[in-house]
């Protein structure tokens, strides 16, 4: 972003320079199939649904008053799902801000960071704006994070798991090896999409003191209208951000967040039966369009990064764009041939296909 000098004289220096994160395109047009995003195609459960009428019907007057502070009715019923303590959970608006509370509670005025070349790119947004040193590390030929590459230099890192680019996981056992070899170093794993995987870290946050764990509610229980991330780690952890999110605001997550994020813990059966429609539809995509000759990546989250021989990954978005489809093309030179396709609905799916069908014809 550039700025005239009349209004660069009153900013922060680092804002001068600043490239923000740039969020996927949110049309408000319903003539749009919209698979740019990752967001669930079939929203939260009835029951949450019905949590919030009840609320607006019943409560409405409570809506005049502040929130919990620390959220703790809805700390308690993560601590219940999770099966730990509510001491090791922090909740605030969205895993973005979340993680802008970690970056600034733990990575500022600490040396160098590190996370992967490919990744969420909200990350080099955040230490930049934070002034916060950081260096890549690269993947393997296979697009694999390869820890090992970390710098030895570094004394924070952050990764997600599965990688928000690729949808690749990477194995627990090879993530606690690396926890127990660089005890010095803070780890953060941001698991926004660990519920479409097998597994999580969310167990060995009381085992290692240097880790720290995010996830949010807008992947697999369908409400990113909301805003609601929360986070796992060691008490001492906990209370850092929690000293550093009443700074800047004490009430970041609202009552009708808070019970609807409550309402869908209760709703498990319901999300596991959705994210299982979501791999069966991935799995029929993926197969589908090495058929017509993409190559897919492996994925463990709701979505899949696929390229073709014959065209650009800018050319195939535009394609699915003229067809009112939307997805995600990174400008990144890695990526730059591929486009990021998030898994909807059966038939969603099938006029991806459609499209492409025709365009390779």
């Amino acid at each position: 972003m550039t700025y005239n000098s009349t209004t660069k004289k009153f900013l922060n220096p680092n804002l001068t320079t600043l490239q923000p994160y740039v969020p996927g395109e949110q049309t408000q047009e319903n003539i749009f199939i919209k698979l740019n995003t990752n967001e669930n195609p079939f929203g939260p459960s009835p029951n949450v649904l019905k949590t919030i009428k009840e609320f607006l019907n019943l409560s409405g007057q409570s809506l005049r008053l502040y929130p919990e502070p620390e959220s703790d009715s809805l700390r308690n019923a993560l601590a219940k799902r999770y099966s730990c303590k509510k001491e090791n959970i922090f909740v605030g608006n969205g895993s973005d801000e979340v993680l802008s509370l970690c970056f600034l509670a733990f990575f500022a005025n600490r040396g160098l960071l590190s996370f992967p070349k490919l990744t969420y790119s909200f990350y080099p947004s955040i230490a930049n704006l934070f002034n916060i040193p950081y260096e890549r590390f690269p993947l393997n030929e296979n697009f694999e994070l390869d820890l090992n590459k970390i710098p030895s230099e570094a004394n924070s890192v952050i990764f997600p798991n599965p990688n928000a680019l690729t949808g690749i996981i990477l194995k627990r056992k090879t993530i606690e090896e690396t926890l127990q070899k660089n005890y010095q170093k803070l780890f953060i794993i941001d698991e926004a999409y660990a519920d479409f995987s097998d597994q999580s870290c969310v167990g060995l946050v009381n085992k290692y003191d240097n880790l720290l764990i995010t996830q949010t509610f807008s992947k697999s229980r369908g409400l990113a209208g909301l805003r609601i991330g929360f986070s796992f780690g060691n008490e001492k952890l906990i209370e850092a951000l929690t000293s550093v999110k009443n700074s800047f605001n004490s009430y970041p997550v609202d009552k009708i967040a808070s019970i609807a994020a409550t309402s869908a813990l209760e709703n498990d059966e319901w999300y596991k039966d959705k994210i299982k429609q979501i791999k069966t539809n991935k799995n029929f995509l993926s197969g589908e369009l090495q058929n017509l000759g993409f190559r897919v990546l492996p994925s463990s989250a709701n979505f899949i990064l696929i390229t073709h021989n014959d065209y650009s990954g800018l050319e195939l978005k535009n394609t699915l764009m003229r067809d009112k489809i939307l997805v995600r093309h990174f400008e990144h030179q890695d990526i730059s041939n591929w486009i990021r396709v998030t898994i909807g609905t059966l038939d969603e799916c099938t006029s991806v296909l459609d499209c492409l069908k025709k365009k390779i014809a």
